[in-house]
């Protein structure tokens, strides 16, 4: 029945002109209610729904109810129906979980999850579901469990009593047992037993507060899996719909939410050990992969793909069935060609993303390399970023040079929202499956080239460390480095990466006229004077020094001079540099110098930075535990440690034959990216 006080105060302040009569009726109401419920006593329940109602009104409007709410609550011990609903409703939307006043409802909502009326077994359902607290997760847990296995219980009743099992799983799991029910395996056979409950809607949230409890410790809950490809081969079965009941068919798909938790749940495990229960598995995973086509209809396509894209999810999960692999790969490479759909073609490239470590996939994704290329073109930023991962994840040491080759041409025109992680992805790749060092090094000169401004110090910083590791490759760096350097508009990411390495290997090209000591000074000395990072001048000074050290009677007046120059230089450090510098060339220091600048050890084995940095990104920020992280948690944290890299320590055993001094210094890069360019402290 409608409230005409209610509806009145409702009408009033639809017809407010602006926000200040609004207010003004508002303050006028509340007064009003204040008044009446200082003399509650005298009321009626119909005056004390319809005021309690004008009240959560004014909140959900915005404005601060800073009373009547003991009021409200006591409309919770009412034995009408109405009279709860608006009580249970202020005290979901009025307090929160650190209320005292909830303890004073206990009591009643206890007494509500017992009652014999359904319609009041749910209100006091959701108010523990949405308000919870930790008083109400230890005293009603058992009776909301009580309630989700009571065999007389209505559907109803059971489908809120799971989801509220859910929200205080995830709310307290410590007011729980170790499997989250009672910690006894005859409640566990209850609540798996729910899964043949003939209510789909009681399944459904059954199924859910069972994903919970598997994400919380899926080792207690084995027995599921059994009975979850048991449901989803009843759910894909031509007659389903029939079984069910049309209002569970959505858009020609029976259920696609209940589908997509139990192949979810699915992954949590390892296949179905009996080989009865995994063909049937496998079965109709098939079917649902291979016979999903693209139709007309949005809303079709869209239910029909929620469990598709889960169904790849769990054949990823599998790694080993070669003919659901198939499938999977020729859906997948239909989708990313549906121009039109771009949702579509995202979460196909994604899948080929995490799909790609299975040796049979990465090499049939290949038929779509160049596909994916197009993709980086895209106008979606989403698209170019998950292209820019398909290619990063199937490059292998077959089509490393295609791959990055397409990279760098695509980074010459990229948008500047994807570069620096493009800039990543390509020295990464182009250590890791080089076809020779010479290869590795043009193309992180290239990269450096194209876009020095996102282009870290970790990366050049790599380039000396595998240069310093491989004595076979230290002249062609050298030269390498010199040619670039010769450019006009060098980027000072090269500087430095040049003046390191012509600091440290100069000497392999100083017999040369064209590249002689002079001619590397001279270059480096132009290089100096343009730059605008004091970093890139003080590593400078420290290449200058080394060149005073193996050709002295070559260049040692000139950085002479030049260390002179910057003795009362603003920067604190290039002063000191240049000061420690010019005492180390003096005569009587010869023996000094040398031993300062003796010849740089080889650099330890460690792990990339720069693959650490990307495994960074993408690590998972959820705050539930889902399937792939719980499986990396058991497999170990390093996903790319049998990925080839660039041995560091390869051709490095041994000292190597380098003129007095030429190398150490102190401007070594650390093998962790740590900084470079220090100079030797004296």
């Amino acid at each position: 029945m409608a409230m005409r006080g209610l509806t009145q105060f409702i009408g009033d302040i639809r017809n407010c002109a602006n926000k200040e009569d609004e207010r003004k009726r508002v303050d006028k109401e509340m007064a009003n209610i204040r008044k009446h419920f200082k003399e509650a006593t005298k009321l009626t329940p119909y005056q004390k729904k319809k005021y309690v109602w004008k009240m959560l009104y004014i909140y959900v409007l915005g404005y601060e109810v800073d009373f009547g709410h003991m009021e409200a609550l006591n409309l919770i011990t009412a034995p009408g129906y109405s009279e709860k609903t608006v009580g249970y409703l202020a005290c979901v939307l009025l307090l929160s979980e650190t209320n005292e006043f909830l303890r004073l409802i206990i009591n009643s909502t206890k007494n509500d999850l017992m009652s014999a009326n359904e319609e009041i077994q749910g209100l006091s359902l959701a108010c523990v579901a949405n308000v919870g607290g930790r008083e109400f997760a230890e005293t009603l847990t058992v009776d909301v469990q009580k309630l989700l296995f009571n065999p007389q219980a209505r559907p109803q009743v059971k489908k809120k009593a799971a989801l509220c099992m859910l929200r205080l799983l995830r709310k307290y799991p410590d007011n729980f047992a170790e499997d989250g029910i009672g910690g006894n395996q005859e409640q566990k056979d209850k609540l798996l037993d729910l899964l043949d409950d003939s209510s789909l809607g009681v399944i459904t949230a059954t199924m859910s507060l069972l994903l919970g409890l598997v994400s919380h410790n899926p080792e207690l809950w084995p027995d599921s899996v059994n009975k979850c490809c048991k449901l989803l081969a009843k759910l894909n079965h031509p007659n389903a719909s029939k079984e069910y009941g049309p209002e569970y068919v959505y858009y020609k798909t029976i259920n696609p939410w209940l589908q997509v938790k139990v192949l979810r749940l699915l992954q949590y495990y390892p296949p179905p050990e009996r080989e009865e229960v995994n063909k049937r598995l496998c079965e109709v995973l098939q079917r649902i992969i291979s016979e999903t086509s693209m139709g007309k209809n949005v809303n079709t396509n869209n239910s029909a793909h929620a469990v598709v894209f889960e169904a790849v999810n769990y054949v990823i999960h599998m790694e080993t069935n070669q003919q659901l692999i198939h499938a999977a790969v020729n859906m997948l490479g239909q989708r990313i060609t549906s121009g039109n759909q771009p949702n579509y073609r995202y979460l196909a490239l994604d899948a080929m993303q995490r799909m790609s470590h299975i040796p049979e996939a990465a090499q049939q994704f290949k038929r779509h390399q160049e596909t994916i290329i197009r993709s980086l073109k895209d106008n979606d930023v989403s698209l170019r970023r998950r292209s820019l991962d398909v290619l990063y994840s199937m490059c292998d040491s077959n089509n490393s040079e295609q791959v990055v080759g397409e990279l760098l041409d695509y980074l010459a025109g990229s948008d500047f929202s994807i570069r620096e992680e493009l800039v990543l992805r390509v020295a990464i790749l182009a250590e890791r499956f080089s076809p020779n060092l010479q290869w590795y090094v043009d193309t992180i000169l290239k990269l450096m080239s194209l876009a020095g401004d996102y282009v870290s110090d970790q990366v050049w910083m790599r380039v000396v460390q595998i240069v310093t590791n491989h004595e076979d490759l230290q002249l062609y760096a050298a030269e390498t480095c010199f040619k670039a350097l010769k450019n006009e508009a060098v980027h000072e990411s090269m500087v430095k990466c040049g003046g390191y390495i012509l600091g440290e290997f100069g000497h392999h090209i100083a017999s040369k006229r064209e590249t002689s000591a002079e001619e590397q000074f001279a270059l480096l000395k132009d290089k100096f004077d343009s730059c605008d990072q004091n970093e890139t001048k003080q590593l400078l000074l420290t290449a200058f020094i080394k060149l005073v050290n193996v050709h002295p009677d070559k260049v040692k007046e000139r950085v002479v001079a030049l260390l002179n120059h910057h003795t009362h230089t603003i920067d604190a450090e290039l002063q000191q540099r240049a000061i420690e510098y010019l005492v180390l060339s003096r005569p009587d220091k010869e023996s000094m110098l040398e031993t300062v600048l003796d010849v740089m050890p080889n650099f330890p084995e460690r792990e990339n930075i720069l693959t650490k940095k990307i495994k960074e990104r993408e690590r998972a920020s959820t705050t539930d535990r889902t399937a792939n992280q719980i499986k990396a948690g058991k497999g170990g944290e390093d996903d790319d440690e049998d990925a080839p890299t660039v041995d560091l320590s390869a051709g490095a055993a041994g000292s190597q034959t380098r003129p007095k001094g030429a190398g150490g210094g102190g401007a070594a890069p650390s093998s962790g990216g740590g900084g470079g360019g220090g100079g030797g402290g004296v």
